[in-house]
């Protein structure tokens, strides 16, 4: 978490609130995402049982996250940067600037803020409550990929 441009680690009983309070949502929402058929769709040159991140980067976090105006460019507007060739590296196990929980908690996608803001539940964990994109909503067949590949460990490939 940042007060004043200054990092502060995460303590490990806010993680513990943080995962708790994420799957209390999920479960008052009527939602179990792991459950979910969708969960693990593949996208255009997705292979095995989800998307690969390597898709993911082109299909999804380039064109719709990595623009100038938001995640993308050196710097970029706002952190984290999601251009394909750094996106895994500043996603997975990284903490997020907003909530005391990783980004991407590899095999939680319930545990991991990047779910939570991509469906607009990130208040619900102590972040900001404003999902992203903040135009449009991503299409679900791109979230449930997202979440497929990150409860099947995030690989990097």
């Amino acid at each position: 978490m940042t007060r004043r441009g200054h990092w502060t680690p995460c303590r490990p009983a806010a993680k513990r609130g943080a995962a708790l309070a994420a799957a209390l949502l999920l479960a008052a929402c009527g939602e179990d995402l792991l459950a979910d058929p969708r969960v693990g769709a593949q996208l255009p040159g997705g292979g095995g049982a989800g998307a690969s991140f390597s898709s993911l980067a082109v299909n999804v976090l380039a064109p719709q996250c990595a623009t100038s105006a938001c995640h993308g460019g050196s710097p970029p507007a706002y952190a984290p940067q999601l251009d394909a060739d750094v996106a895994y590296d500043e996603l997975v196990g990284r903490p997020s600037l907003q909530a005391s929980m990783s980004l991407v908690e590899p095999g939680a996608p319930d545990q991991s803020y990047l779910v939570l803001k991509l469906r607009g539940a990130a208040g619900w964990v102590g972040g900001i409550p404003t999902p992203m994109p903040t135009d449009y909503a991503l299409d679900e067949g791109d979230i449930a990929a997202i979440e497929g590949w990150i409860a099947n460990g995030a690989p990097n490939d």
